[in-house]
């Protein structure tokens, strides 16, 4: 069977998290306490960036400019991408991010066009002129998250592919538990270690690059998840 690579954006191909960044630089004290309510899961990631957007300026240019400035890729993974155009394998971005500047990153860094597609929120300008995020990509009835991505993997798995899903993140484990092979780092690792999780530990794209030979012996043969169902209600832990 053949494989799509899902991956995640900020933390994951950049080396930061420029979501966390821009709402660092903007939000002040208010974003310390927004995010220790997300850490103690008192809040979901689209509640977290409901509240995080209203700090930002609706100044699209300025936003665009400061993530480009602090944007930069996680060692290999222009040779990565490459890899997966040559044999074949679909390349999907999946983030639970404001999402705007996924594209001019991807364009200034010179790898737009290794990206099969983009599955991310929408930011846009109300009428009260504020930043909102809209998420195109959530679950119909789970209000946890902005962007579902179980569901979008299990989307990949019925159009018949294995899916390979490479993450960070806390948001991670929902799309990773659904994945036949995990590379997980950061806060995606300790999640898979805690729930016995196969999965491959990696640093850069080198890592994942050298484990395709061997990633059988870290399949991950997923017919249920401990983090969410999103066939049914979406968010369990």
């Amino acid at each position: 069977m053949p494989t799509a690579y899902v991956l995640d954006f900020d933390g994951t191909i950049t080396t930061a998290d420029l979501t966390t960044e821009l709402a660092r630089q903007f939000g002040g004290r208010e974003f310390h306490q927004i995010e220790d309510l997300y850490r103690r899961r008192k809040l979901g990631m689209r509640e977290w960036l409901k509240r995080m957007s209203a700090f930002l300026p609706a100044d699209w240019e300025l936003l665009k400019s400061m993530a480009l400035e602090w944007a930069s890729l996680r060692p290999g993974f222009k040779k990565f991408a490459r890899h997966c155009r040559e044999q074949g394998s679909p390349l999907y971005i999946v983030s639970d991010g404001f999402g705007f500047y996924i594209e001019p990153v991807l364009e200034k860094l010179g790898c737009r066009e290794e990206i099969t597609a983009i599955f991310c929120n929408k930011a846009v300008v109300s009428g009260e002129n504020k930043i909102e995020i809209l998420s195109p990509y959530a679950h119909p009835i789970c209000t946890n998250c902005g962007n579902c991505k179980a569901a979008l993997v299990q989307r990949f798995r019925r159009e018949g592919w294995k899916v390979a899903y490479a993450g960070d993140g806390n948001n991670d484990r929902f799309g990773a538990a659904w994945s036949h092979y995990i590379y997980a780092r950061d806060e995606l690792a300790e999640h898979c270690r805690n729930h016995g999780l196969p999965h491959l530990i990696w640093n850069d794209f080198e890592d994942i690059l050298a484990a395709e030979p061997r990633r059988e012996s870290f399949a991950h043969n997923p017919k249920d998840s401990p983090f969410c169902r999103p066939q049914d209600r979406g968010y369990l832990f």
